[in-house]
């Protein structure tokens, strides 16, 4: 059968020049035939399977709770490296067969035993499952194995029938000689027989129950190596269609990675978008939707600050707000080793460790290495990847209502000491939420380990911002040694002197200030109003005549 649309593609308006808005499509179409895909990257070569899951739901299910598990892999715990399962048994004509095994090496070697002899693990299983036959076992299909004349029995086990063998002599789709039928719960596909193929034109070799006819390459008796193996070191999920995207108009660019398709508003103006998916029999579905393009507002699109990142309560903590009441798409970023590589800043964070809390101080995400994340791609495609492995990135939609208040939380992993900064950004590529304020307390010292908060206004039109620096105050909230006198200056993306203020009693702005409703509460601390336009900005923080403590440095977005 055809693909359908499940989930029509709405409408949506997009911002010029913002990033670009990133739509999953697999929510988008539905296979009939097909729920889902994995391929298995063998050492001949991969093999790409659609998975019946429809049909057969509980046997798809239970494949993919291994694969999702990564029971068909295993840390060797003779040599600690991670190593796979392996195709252990081969019959030509007839079958492949393999998820039983996992290639770990013999731990006590002999003499003259190469250390990467195999002394296979077997793999550990889940409840056998129950039985669904129904699907013939044809050449290119995959099915469960399973143990004695039990029909019930299937657990980790697969095949892949190299010929037709649901009739006779092999009867796989019928009830004889105690044995099956054999649940069929996907097929080959994207040309990939060819490597099964392949797997099957390896000389087998008769090891012993349970591999009396198993594939080794290379092999020169008496010792199976590992090298000699057909393992599988990969197995991952993939889509089920392929998709290509159109636009009928350049103020908007459309572009593909993997299911996910980048929208870009390039210019003002309406662009039709049609997205196609086609299944992996050729049949073809496609949707259309309408982007408009309008001119971006000022607004704050990036804030970030830079400190001396201490354990316990010196971490880095910082705290933002988002005003509106839809759901909010951020990137927050945690660095260190950046600073020094690219900024020559000593004493740098060397592994930072991020952490997305609640107001109510729940853990909403951490990461720690952002390379490990699951949406590492999409910070790619967002131009968002960091440069250093060690640090760390959170990517998150986060609901809003109203004022809501969010706190991100950088500290060193194991608890190591350096400077480090933390990174929000808005990546809402339309009108929607937006981010009001954030701030940051920690501890002030002499440069370079000041305290610093960078913001970026993005659009057009400039903005009214508010820039606090508090010391004194953080006394009366049980905070030791706070700053007692501190100083701001206000620098835009050329390092240029924008203003600065000691006292804010003394600005030239006070009664601005008084009037947002922000001023603070100690004569000694600091605040600065602009109206800024469009640009980059870094507020820096130091205490009078070099004074040190623990400080406060707030942005602010004004009506």
């Amino acid at each position: 059968m055809p693909p359908v649309v499940t989930s029509p593609i709405a409408d949506f308006t997009e911002y010029a020049g913002t990033p670009a808005k990133s739509i999953d499509l697999t929510p988008a179409f539905s296979d009939p035939d097909v729920s889902n895909a994995v391929r298995l990257t063998t050492v001949l070569g991969d093999i790409d399977i659609a998975l019946f899951g429809q049909q057969k739901p509980i046997t798809v299910t239970n494949f993919l709770k291994y694969v999702d598990q990564s029971r068909y892999f295993l840390p060797d715990p003779t040599n600690k490296q991670i190593v796979s399962s392996f195709v252990h048994r081969s019959i030509s004509g007839f079958t492949i067969q393999g998820g039983g095994y996992i290639g770990t090496v013999d731990p006590s070697p002999t003499p003259g035993e190469p250390a990467d002899t195999i002394k296979p693990t077997q793999v550990s299983v889940f409840n056998p499952i129950q039985n669904e036959p129904g699907i013939s076992n044809k050449r290119g299909t995959i099915a469960m194995a399973q143990t004695g004349s039990d029909a019930n029995s299937a657990t980790s086990q697969w095949f892949i029938n190299l010929a037709d063998n649901g009739g006779a002599p092999t009867n796989l789709d019928i009830r004889s000689n105690n044995t099956g039928p054999y649940t069929v719960f996907g097929k080959v596909v994207n040309g990939t027989m060819s490597t099964v193929d392949s797997i099957a034109a390896v000389t087998t070799y008769n090891l012993g129950a349970p591999y009396e006819s198993i594939p080794l390459r290379d092999f020169t008796p008496p010792y199976a190596r590992v090298p000699n193996l057909v393992s599988i070191p990969a197995i991952a999920q993939i889509s089920p269609f392929t998709f290509s995207a159109t636009s009928d108009n350049p103020s908007v660019s459309v572009a593909l990675n993997g299911t996910n398709l980048l929208v870009t508003g390039n210019s003002a103006g309406s662009a039709h978008v049609t997205v196609t998916a086609t299944d992996f029999d050729g049949a073809s579905i496609s949707q259309m939707f309408t982007v408009t393009v309008t001119t971006a507002p000022g607004r704050l699109v990036n804030l970030s600050t830079r400190m001396e990142v201490g354990t316990g309560d010196n971490a880095l903590i910082a705290g933002f707000i988002i005003r509106g009441s839809t759901p909010k798409r951020l990137a927050i970023r945690a660095l260190g080793p950046t600073l020094l590589e690219q900024f020559g800043i000593a004493g740098a964070l060397e592994d930072p460790v991020l952490e997305l809390r609640a107001s109510d101080g729940s853990l909403l995400a951490s990461n720690d290495d952002w390379a490990d994340a699951a949406n590492m791609q999409e910070m790619i495609d967002l131009g968002l990847d960091l440069s250093e492995p060690f640090e760390s990135e959170i990517l998150a939609t986060v609901p809003v209502n109203g004022d809501t208040a969010y706190t991100a939380v950088v500290r060193g992993y194991n608890d190591i000491t350096g400077v480090g900064v933390v990174e929000v950004y808005d990546l809402d590529s339309g009108p929607g939420s937006t981010l009001l304020n954030i701030s940051t307390r920690g501890q002030v010292g002499t440069d370079p380990h000041a305290l610093i908060g960078g913001f970026t206004l993005g659009g057009t039109e400039s903005k009214t911002i508010l820039v606090r620096a508090i010391g004194p105050s953080l006394s009366a909230f049980g905070v030791a040694n706070a700053l007692v006198d501190p100083t701001l200056e206000l620098h835009n993306a050329q390092g240029g002197l924008v203003d600065s203020n000691n006292d804010w009693i003394d600005s030239p702005q006070k009664t601005q200030i008084q009037n947002s409703g922000l001023a603070p509460t100690n004569t000694k601390e600091s605040a600065i109003v602009q109206l800024l336009p469009a640009g980059a900005y870094t507020a820096v923080v130091h205490g009078t005549n070099g004074g040190t403590g623990v400080g406060s440095v707030e942005v602010y977005q004004l009506p």
